[in-house]
Formats: structure tokens, sequence, C-alpha cells
């Protein structure tokens, strides 16, 4: 086996059909091309791209999607978007031997490396934890569950799965949203002339919540504006890409960016629009979208992102992840994993603060910032 480096965006696209024949055994759109690609294209900063490539025969059997980013004066070798998009992720590979070749191969490196998102039960996590190595410091934390829907009845069997409380509340929540005019909900195949119009009326959408006051709106974020804008235009000419509006008198309160993907919907960016907080139309929106994909007999509904308390109304399970850390035991990199921590910490805090309604007591903003710091897996120093 041989293992190459690709280092342009040239020799990355390139890449895409050997990519996606290795992709498709995993079954989500997070480790396809177009995925990685767009992230390439929008976080990468120059001269940073480091993907490895494994070989044999003249075959792909493997690729390690990194890239090397400094941080607080580290350099170190993370998969590719991770960082900004905080998502399921991980490496390909055909088989156990490939995987282990390519990671003994990262391994021998020396380099720092932080990998995110990999589910605690996946084979990468089990072969790094075994794996020697570099005298080295490993620390399980910034863990996080995401919630999916296994589709195994009716819709109607599983909406009274629902608590009764749960269903009254739904059947206000749409009273009141019919208070405004009428109610509509739209599920959209974009193609590729249309998905720019969607894509602009999902931005305002967004922007009109407490994203845009945390800076995570993809109207105010710069980046992640432009990494959703090249994923979009993919994924539309690609079939793949799902919008969903809820509408009240003609007028976009609530909007999701979906895949479909190995018989699975996937939920990216969900938003709406706070003045019309009274009637909960994210909650009614993902009700609704819930019930299409009980309708369409997907295999399941994947919600992403962090297990959110409100998502508990569908009783969801939870994929469980976790971040592995690989430090050399000397002083730089330890305390750039200190400042780290600590930063997310902070950053936390101040999300937590801004998504604050005006008025909100400040007691009680401390409260859940102590709450929230309490939660948080700190690894031992």
């Amino acid at each position: 086996m041989t293992i190459d480096v690709v280092d342009s965006l040239e020799g990355f696209r390139a890449l895409g059909e050997q990519w996606n024949r290795l992709a498709t055994q995993f079954k989500t759109p997070l480790l396809r091309h177009e995925w990685f690609l767009a992230c390439a294209e929008t976080f990468c900063p120059p001269g940073k791209l480091d993907i490895l490539v494994e070989q044999e025969g003249g075959e792909v059997v493997a690729i390690a999607p990194l890239v090397l980013n400094p941080l607080f004066g580290v350099r170190r070798l993370e998969i590719l978007g991770t960082r900004v998009l905080a998502e399921l992720s991980g490496l390909l590979y055909a088989d156990e031997e490939s995987l282990v070749h390519l990671l003994d191969h990262i391994l021998s490196l020396k380099r720092p490396i932080v990998f995110s998102g990999l589910l605690t039960d996946s084979p990468e996590l089990k072969t790094l934890k075994k794996a020697g190595g570099f005298s080295k410091r490993y620390s399980k934390s910034s863990s996080f569950a995401s919630p999916w829907i296994p589709i195994t009845t009716s819709w109607e069997q599983f909406y009274q799965s629902i608590s009764s409380s749960w269903r009254s509340s739904l059947r206000r929540s749409q009273r009141r949203a019919e208070e405004g005019g009428s109610v509509q909900f739209e599920i959209v195949a974009p193609t590729p002339e249309t998905v720019n119009g969607l894509l602009s009326e999902m931005f305002q959408v967004e922007s009109a919540g407490w994203k845009s006051r945390t800076g995570t709106a993809l109207q105010t974020s710069a980046a992640l504006g432009k990494f959703f804008q090249a994923y979009a235009q993919t994924t539309a000419r690609l079939g793949m890409l799902r919008f969903a509006f809820l509408r009240i008198g003609g007028k976009a309160v609530a909007a999701q960016f979906l895949v479909e993907c190995a018989q699975r919907l996937w939920v990216l960016k969900v938003g709406f629009d706070e003045s019309f907080s009274r009637c909960s139309p994210g909650i009614l929106l993902m009700h609704k979208v819930i019930e299409h994909a009980f309708e369409e007999q997907y295999e399941a509904f994947e919600l992403l992102g962090a297990n959110e308390s409100w998502l508990g109304i569908w009783k969801p399970r939870l994929h469980l992840h976790e971040t592995y850390r690989l430090y050399p035991a000397s002083l730089l990199p330890l305390l750039s994993h200190a400042f780290e921590v600590s930063g997310e910490a902070v950053g936390r805090i101040r999300t937590l603060m801004k998504k604050q309604q005006g008025g909100t007591p400040w007691r009680l903003i401390a409260k859940k910032a102590v709450e929230r710091l309490r939660r948080l897996q700190h690894p031992a120093l």
C-alpha cells in the first residue's frame, strides 16, 4: 500500500468518483466528497490542505480528509471542516486493514492530532485508542450526542407515541399560527436554477432569530454562508437537496436545509423568525418534516447537531460522538490544549447570553451559564 498527499483543490476535485465510492458504505452525506470539497473551498487556509490518499494496486482504499491547522501556536492535524461545523465526521476506508495502515501512517508523522465528531463505537476511535506512538496524552472532551429517529412504524403509530400534553401543545401552536393567516408547509427539491432563490429565503428566515445575535446565521457569518452556498449548488445538481418552509400569510417564518442520502433525511440547518415565537414555528415545521419522513418511508430521520431539550418531544435516539486528541507530552501543546478548552467554555457562555431575549434577569443568565459549565467535560490537565 502507498499513501500520497493531496494538497491542492485541483487534486482534491479529481478524487470525486473514487471518494464517493468509498463513502457509499458509510451511508452519510457528511463523509461524501461534495461535503469535504465545500469545506476545503471555504474553511481551509491556503497551503493547509493535507488529504492522505491510500492506494493498493492503483485503487483508492482509504482517505484521511485532513487539514494542518495552527491553534495557539501548535500546528495540528484535524479532520477538514470539523472545527467550524462540529458535526459527525471520520475517515474513509475499504476495510480494517486499510484503516489500520492509514492510522499507523498518521501516527508516524508525530504531529498533534485532534479528530472531532468520531462515533464512540467507530473503528477509527477503537484503533486509535489501541495504537502506540509517541509519548501521548489522550482525553475524551467535547463529547456530544446527535439525535435521530428510526422509522419503523406508520406515522399514526409514531404520533400516538408522543405524549398527550405535547400533542395538545402542537395543536395549540397550530391554532395560534392560523390566527396570523393561512398556514402552509412546503418541502421543495430545488434545481440548479431555483436553488439560489430558495437559499436566500432560508438565509432571511434564519437571520430573524437568535443565530443573528450569536453570529452563526448564514446571512451574518461569511464563512458559513459561503459553505452552504457551495454545498447547496452541488447537492441541488445531484438531486439530494431539500428545503422545508412554514409560511404564515405567505411569509416564510421557519425553514430547514435538508439533504436526502442513503434512504435517510438529514437536517443540516434550521431557523425561525422570532417575531412569530408565540406559535413555535420551528417546532411546528420540525413536526411536519418528521411526518413527511414517515410518509416517504425513509429508514431514519437524522436531526444532527446537539441534542437540544425541545427535540425530546419526538423521543429521538442518540448517536454518541467523541473528540480524540493526541499530543506530545511537551509544554506548548499542553498549553494550547488548555487555552482551547477555556476558549470553548467562554464561547458557550457568550452564546448562551446572546440567545437570551432582552430583559432576561442577569441572575438567570448567570445560573444557566454555571449549569452549562458544569456539563462541560474538561480533560485533566
